[in-house]
């Protein structure tokens, strides 16, 4: 039997994920990367426990595998965003600060408000976010400046995994588009924004396509992957256009929608496209090929707040007679009418990426009185999530241009909320029966890799559908009457975000006093 192994390194997890001949999962194994919080706005991981955690995974799904099994490419998914600091020899001088670190919000505020940003995004394809390393490297330098100067180079998790196993530098087009100092239309590190950083194309990995093959892994990095020969090892991509890849939502008439903790929603296109007030991203997938959506910080996650805050005793009772907490909370919202009887919810709880782009966004209801009840408020909540997704679709493609959208994520487990998206969007939902969708990806770029596929089109016929939740057209037409008042509130709501996170500033330190 011959089989692929695909690696998803991702912000919650690592994992590995063998798939036969037919993308059928025949192996997984995970490894939990936990957070380091210890100040304000921090997200940082240790990059050494990361490398730990992706030769357990592929040892462990190499271990599951029956002895006649023939490997035949191992290719990777990464977490975008993500910033190292190396010295000279190549050692890490900083943890790993994930996309979610907020402590530059200030250094990108800024800059979004100038037309230098908007320069950038036109080239780069990346929104200005506190997010990108562009901007985190812009806060090291003002903030921390003794540090930047000890720095010899500057890498995501994928460049220092491929250098452990390697011992070199390389860097996919895919990754190096999420930096915000890539030129999506030249291939190549953008000099004007290099020059803005005080930094050289030296301190950067060489940028090599999506399908590069690294081979030459040495007999003790064999030994500590399980691996009994010399396997192909794929660069691959970034894990939102791969998630693309293995839902099957390829060219511009499918959309992927990933909805877990956070959401993305993105289709792939053959042109870059950018957003005129810089609302969207457009990543590379390959040189032929570029990924159009946006990414949101407000998914799934805001529902377990809610369910904590405002119908705790639902979930508890539910945990307390052994239910699904989730089942209970959704059980009790069903027969709530759509548009939570004129109640409107901005599920701006964690900032946003897009399609706000604003890390100091805050959440609101909007047009509550006091008839309106917890369920109505849960209901609400749910709503905003998905009229923010569909906010983000509606700048990526016009509205005539899909026919469907593929998806997964923690929210597939909820036929209200799978319901309830396909409303709001106005599409019918397809759910592949995979859902390590991002490590899928990474194996039909490995694939491709090898000759065993040809054109990256041809993973649409591999991936196999589970089920299919229509649209309802009355419930449609409904939202279809709320959502432009979601969007009109949302940009009057958005001149106090500003002064509110100042309010808070002044509070706090008034505490501290």
């Amino acid at each position: 039997m011959k089989i692929s192994i695909g690696v998803d390194i991702g912000t919650t997890q690592t994992k590995a994920v063998a798939f036969n001949e037919q993308a059928e999962v025949i192996a997984s194994a995970y490894f939990l990367n936990p957070m380091i919080q210890e100040a304000p706005g921090m997200a940082e991981q240790d990059p050494e426990l990361i490398f730990h955690g992706v030769c357990t995974v592929i040892k462990e799904v190499v271990k599951q595998l029956p002895k006649s099994t023939t490997i035949e490419v191992i290719a990777f998914s990464t977490a975008m965003h993500s910033l190292i600091l190396l010295d000279d020899n190549k050692h890490p001088l900083t943890r790993m600060i994930t996309w979610a670190d907020n402590r530059a919000k200030t250094q990108a505020e800024k800059l979004k408000n100038s037309q230098l940003g908007f320069h950038f995004y036109q080239q780069t394809g990346t929104p200005i976010h506190p997010m990108t390393p562009l901007v985190k490297i812009h806060w090291l330098n003002e903030t921390q400046p003794e540090l930047t100067k000890q720095v010899a180079y500057y890498v995501s998790i994928k460049e220092y995994i491929f250098f452990r196993l390697f011992g070199q530098l390389v860097c996919d087009y895919s990754t190096a588009s999420g930096t915000g100092y890539f030129d999506i239309h030249q291939f190549k590190w953008a000099e004007e924004a290099l020059n803005y950083l005080s930094i050289t194309q030296e301190q950067l990995p060489e940028v090599m396509p999506s399908t590069t093959i690294l081979n030459g892994l040495s007999k003790e990095k064999q030994e500590i992957l399980g691996l009994e020969n010399d396997i192909s090892f794929v660069l691959g991509g970034a894990d939102g256009p791969l998630s693309n890849l293995g839902l099957g939502a390829f060219g511009e008439k499918i959309a992927a929608l990933t909805v877990g903790t956070s959401g993305a929603l993105r289709f792939i296109t053959d042109k870059p496209q950018l957003h005129p007030e810089m609302e969207t991203f457009c990543y590379v997938l390959d040189r032929t090929h570029w990924v159009v959506g946006g990414a949101t910080s407000n998914g799934a996650g805001i529902f377990d707040w809610a369910s904590q805050t405002l119908m705790q005793e639902v979930t508890q009772a539910a945990i307390d007679q052994g239910e699904n907490p989730y089942d209970a909370l959704f059980s009790a919202i069903t027969f709530v009418p759509p548009g939570a009887n004129g109640l409107l919810f901005q599920p701006y709880l964690l900032g946003e990426r897009a399609p706000l782009w604003e890390a100091e966004a805050s959440g609101s209801f909007l047009g509550l009185q006091r008839d309106h009840t917890e369920k109505e408020m849960m209901r609400a909540i749910l709503e905003g999530i998905c009229f923010n997704l569909k906010r983000i679709l509606t700048g990526v493609c016009s509205e005539d241009q899909l026919t469907e959208i593929r998806a997964t994520g923690g929210f597939s487990q909820s036929p209200v909320f799978r319901q309830l998206m396909a409303d709001v969007l106005g599409y019918p939902l397809i759910f592949p029966a995979v859902s390590e969708a991002s490590a899928l990806g990474a194996v039909f770029l490995g694939w491709q890799s090898i000759g065993k596929i040809t054109d990256l089109s041809e993973a649409i016929e591999k991936v196999q559908l589970a089920s299919q939740v229509p649209v309802q057209q009355k419930v449609k037409e409904t939202y279809q009457k709320i959502f432009p008042i979601f969007v009109e509130t949302q940009k009057q709501v958005a001149a106090t975000y500003q002064p509110l996170a100042h309010l808070r500033q002044t509070l706090s330190t008034m505490d501290e006093k």
